[in-house]
């Protein structure tokens, strides 16, 4: 089955933010810089709201990661920037007009209340499987600080070693080691290795 990954989104606490056009502006440039590494189409609707539409299911987790930890990173002094995502994943072929993957995207959205993660699906094996982890990566995440998404952004995905992230910040590599279990990287990359295979097995049934 030829499956297709989307995320819907928008971001946290948007008209209380000091400057809302350079909150908007940050989430510009994180969808522009990662366009290129995960390959996907992207637009920006209702101010505050994202729709991202993968080339690769396997990479959603990662991609939704990703913008998050971009957009924490940009926070400036005294704020936190941040976007709950939705995770649609979804058969390519369906009768609706958005698609399948969409639907579960923008549905799953609209029902997330207070979470800021989670993946959708029509697959109720694959969503006993992803629901309480997911949970957890969201937990993880909201404790970000800024230095700790910076640094788990350059290693997810840039792929860098620990070595090059500390000469890019100007750190230590103990202090970019420690910097990432604070992050708790090893869980994440376990997570997304994990939830990257139950995609691929959904698109291979």
């Amino acid at each position: 089955m030829t499956i297709k990954a989307v995320l819907t989104g928008d971001l946290i606490h948007s008209r209380s933010v000091g400057d809302t056009q350079a909150y908007l502006a940050a989430l510009k440039q994180v969808l522009a810089d990662l366009q290129h590494i995960y390959g996907f189409t992207a637009d920006i609707y209702r101010g505050d709201g994202f729709q991202v539409v993968l080339d690769e299911a396997t990479h959603a987790l990662k991609c939704a990661l990703a913008i998050r930890a971009g957009l924490i990173s940009a926070s400036p002094d005294k704020e936190r920037w941040d976007a709950r995502v939705a995770v649609g994943i979804g058969s390519a072929e369906s009768d609706f007009t958005y698609g399948e993957a969409f639907i579960l995207s923008g549905q799953g959205l609209d029902s997330m209340k207070k979470a800021t993660l989670a993946v959708f699906s029509n697959d109720e094996r694959f969503n006993e499987r992803t629901e309480l982890t997911t949970d957890f990566v969201a937990a993880i995440v909201e404790k970000w600080t800024v230095v700790e998404a910076r640094t788990y952004c350059m290693h997810l995905v840039d792929d860098d070693s620990q070595e090059t992230i500390a000469q890019v910040l100007g750190k230590s590599r103990i202090t970019v080691n420690k910097t990432l279990r604070r992050a708790q990287a090893r869980l994440l990359d376990r997570y997304l290795q994990r939830v990257g295979q139950w995609i691929k097995e959904l698109a291979d049934a």
